[in-house]
């Protein structure tokens, strides 16, 4: 029974050393990013010159690198993460009627994807369709051609693709989509 209780502690003490490990790399990733966050302010405070739209494009992308940390880093079922996606795509501001795509928060469209994308990671295979949807709202609000978004090439086996690859990244964050659509679909596109 010693020897157990012995095991059961070394388990637990690995277990607590991975999780510190990976904690230290989360908070490090988030501490450059708030970093950069708070250089960026500093400009706007002094009257600074500088490229606003390249900020634009940093806060936002530094925005989504967090959302997708907070999706990555929940202990929730794949359920959980396709309602809560459901939830954020449906996040109404109140400003204009529902005929008009403008009136959602875009960056809950993209919250939503990266839901959808870990309850799929998690085996919930028929959110490929919502992680495909959320991107198709997004790039409607935000006025972005389809081409730069995403389609479900498979359900079985389960396939989701960049429409168009030969868009590259730079060119959906010049377009205004905040995410590296090639990069993080490899996973799904194979």
């Amino acid at each position: 029974m010693k020897m157990l209780k012995t095991a059961l502690l070394l388990l637990a003490l690995t277990f607590n050393a991975a999780a510190s490990a990976e904690s230290m790399n989360r908070s490090a990733e988030i501490d450059k990013i708030y970093e950069q966050d708070q250089k960026t302010r500093t400009l706007f405070k002094r009257g600074d010159v500088y490229d606003r739209p390249t900020e634009l494009k940093s806060d936002a992308a530094n925005r989504m690198r967090l959302f997708e940390m907070m999706a990555d880093d929940l202990p929730w079922t794949a359920r959980d993460f396709a309602l809560v996606s459901r939830v954020f795509q449906h996040t109404n501001t109140g400003a204009e009627s529902e005929e008009n795509e403008n009136w959602r928060s875009q960056e809950n469209h993209l919250l939503g994807f990266f839901l959808s994308r870990k309850a799929a990671r998690l085996g919930k295979l028929e959110e490929a369709g919502s992680m495909v949807s959320r991107i198709e709202r997004y790039l409607k609000a935000r006025g972005i051609p389809r081409d730069y978004g995403l389609e479900l090439v498979s359900r079985t086996p389960f396939k989701a693709c960049v429409i168009n690859p030969q868009i590259t990244d730079e060119q959906r964050l010049d377009a205004g989509l905040p995410l590296r659509l090639n990069e993080i679909m490899k996973e799904f596109c194979h």
